[in-house]
């Protein structure tokens, strides 16, 4: 793990200004250099831990500071994409919630430009105070809570008859809560027929980013603190219910939250052909999926895969089950980075086409309302009108150009969906045929050229993430040698990225550790490499049942073992410096080599 910490690390040193890491790249060198003799005892683990987490601060700078050199344009283009990577692991790592910082962001953008600075206190905002209240299931009373909490925690009866201090505002809300617990109280007692079940209501505060973090958190704390009263007793169960509610003084905003989110659209089985001794792994999955304790959720994730029989140790190959995972992950996520870009794209097209259309109503409503008032103003001020809807007018001009241009864009989209077959659903069912149109054949029918003119067009269009990655899968289609390595370095990422889950399930189950600095990223990325493992398994169990009979019941880890070949047989051949034959749609099927289009 050091050795792989030290690689990115010499990465990212590469992106920031020089010697801003060279003090923490130097720990890593004297570690590394001390090799295993220097991590020989617990206390030699923990020196060394201490050495490193003295430079975080010093690289958390670098890339807050490289990044905003990046956004006032005076870096290559490599170096902006590799530093927008490491702000958003930051944002996620310091507790920030997807949905309520994109809407942040949103909003800022749409008043005009943002300088750096405004910009990293829009990502990053200063942590500050925030109040959190909970609902305790199980008890009437929590006592001693001031020895465990903050001071200014508080337990009360669902139904607090006089207003509570420091919530504002938001005392409505926590009232609402309060009612809320006592409904269900009572519809759990009528339901089990006057079974008992005592409900409080728990206040206290967090520091945090925003008010999705801070709600979080709080469970996450009210949760631990609880640990203490299960351990006093353990005759009943007390939890959490999944309501919360957090509150900002100084916005004096409220945000309700039900943890976890629950969807309403109709779900269906990812395949009804899983091996039964699959079953292990996909109840892992499912505990590992709604577990709220970041850190052991992240443990359990590597559970999920090791019941798949996925081992740290070499076999007879001299391949550990880690390495062959990492590569048989690459083959998925290169099928599903094509499918994603596509859906990208549509996206962000319409979101032009609607950004647009806003746009210009806003301005012709302006320009038309100016016109109007010319007729009833007098004087020097009808002039000064005069003057105010001509301008107006130009702006509308303008905006009804830039409609028109985001319109053809719109008609692009169109052309592209008459070669890929996508419906009125906007699902890309046909993989290959999307990538034909970055390099069509010589030999390609007009329907095909149409399309590669429109892709052309839209990667000119748009701009961003999207426009670059269009650009960067062009390049590496049209070189695949180039899309070799990328394969290449993703199972690479992959296998440090399952090594490092191995060492949390061992901190965090073995050890007890339920709390670090990456623990919101770590489970993320926990989560993700179960997906995607679970995905490209229930896609091979759900086609082999019918098309290769021969394989039927293969043990996962048998699938893995032949992706993982499959996977090296594919890499052989894109570095002849061909991709004719790749087959991306069916790169991880029982019923398909990876490269067997026709």
């Amino acid at each position: 793990m050091v050795e792989a910490a030290l690689k990115e690390l010499n990465v990212v040193r590469l992106h920031v200004s020089a010697g801003r890491l060279d003090e923490a790249v130097g720990v890593l060198d004297s570690i590394k250099a001390g090799g295993t003799t220097g991590l020989s005892t617990a206390e030699d683990c923990r020196a060394k831990a201490a050495l490193v987490d003295a430079r975080r601060a010093d690289v958390r700078a670098a890339v807050v500071d490289g990044f905003a050199e990046a956004w006032r344009g005076s870096v290559a283009e490599d170096t902006r994409q590799r530093l927008a990577l490491e702000m958003a692991a930051l944002c996620v790592m310091e507790g920030r919630q997807h949905y309520l910082l994109s809407d942040e962001v949103r909003i800022a953008l749409r008043r005009g430009s943002l300088e750096a600075d405004q910009l990293l206190r829009v990502l990053l905002p200063t942590e500050r105070e925030f109040r959190v209240a909970v609902v305790v299931e199980g008890t009437s009373r929590l006592e001693s809570l001031g020895g465990l909490m903050d001071p200014d925690c508080a337990a009360m009866g669902v139904s607090p008859g006089e207003p509570v201090a420091g919530w504002g505002r938001g005392a409505s809300d926590l009232k609402d809560l309060a009612d809320m617990a006592k409904k269900a109280a009572e519809a759990r007692r009528e339901w089990s027929r006057d079974q008992a079940g005592g409900q409080v209501l728990l206040t206290f505060s967090v520091r945090a980013r925003d008010l999705g973090g801070a709600a979080l958190l709080g469970r996450r704390r009210a949760s631990e603190s609880l640990d203490q009263y299960v351990a006093g007793q353990r005759t009943s169960e007390i939890r959490l219910r999944p309501e919360t509610l957090a509150y900002d003084p100084g916005s004096d905003r409220t945000l309700r939250l039900a943890v976890p989110a629950l969807g309403m659209r109709p779900m269906r089985p990812l395949t009804t052909d899983w091996p039964p001794a699959l079953r292990e792994s996909l109840r892992t999955a499912h505990i590992a999926r709604v577990i709220e304790a970041p850190t052991t959720a992240a443990g359990l994730c590597w559970a999920a895969l090791e019941a798949l029989d996925v081992k740290t140790q070499k076999g007879p190959d001299q391949k550990t089950g880690i390495e062959k995972l990492a590569r048989a992950l690459s083959l998925q996520a290169a099928r599903q980075q094509v499918i994603d870009l596509h859906q990208r794209t549509r996206t962000a097209v319409a979101a032009e086409v609607a950004a647009a259309q806003a746009a210009h109503r806003d301005a012709q409503a302006m320009a038309d309302g100016l016109e109007a008032a010319i007729q009833r103003a007098t004087g020097d001020h009808a002039a000064t009108v005069a003057r105010k809807a001509t301008a107006a007018r130009a702006v509308e001009l303008d905006r009804r150009a830039a409609l028109e241009e985001a319109m053809q864009a719109e008609a692009h989209c169109v052309a592209l969906d008459a070669w890929t077959g996508v419906g009125d659903d906007g699902v890309l069912r046909k993989p290959d045929r999307w990538l034909d149109a970055f390099a069509p054949p010589a030999d390609a029918d007009s329907v095909l050229y149409t399309a590669a003119e429109a892709l052309a067009a839209l990667t000119d269009f748009l701009s961003g993430e999207t426009a670059a990655r269009l650009r960067y899968w062009r390049a590496m289609l049209a070189a695949p040698t180039s899309l070799s390595t990328w394969i290449e370095e993703t199972a690479n990422r992959f296998n440090k990225s399952l090594d490092w889950l191995y060492v949390i399930r061992n901190t965090a189950l073995h050890d007890g550790r339920f709390e670090s600095a990456t623990d919101l990223l770590d489970v993320h990325a926990g989560r993700a490499l179960v997906d995607l493992t679970l995905e490209f398994l229930g896609n091979w169990y759900q086609h082999e049942a019918k098309a290769a009979p021969e394989q039927v019941a293969l043990p996962a880890i048998k699938v893995i073992e032949h992706l993982a070949i499959r996977q090296e047989e594919v890499l052989k051949k894109l570095r002849g410096g061909t991709r004719e034959g790749w087959h991306v749609a069916r790169l991880t099927s029982p019923t398909s080599t990876g490269w067997d289009r026709g």
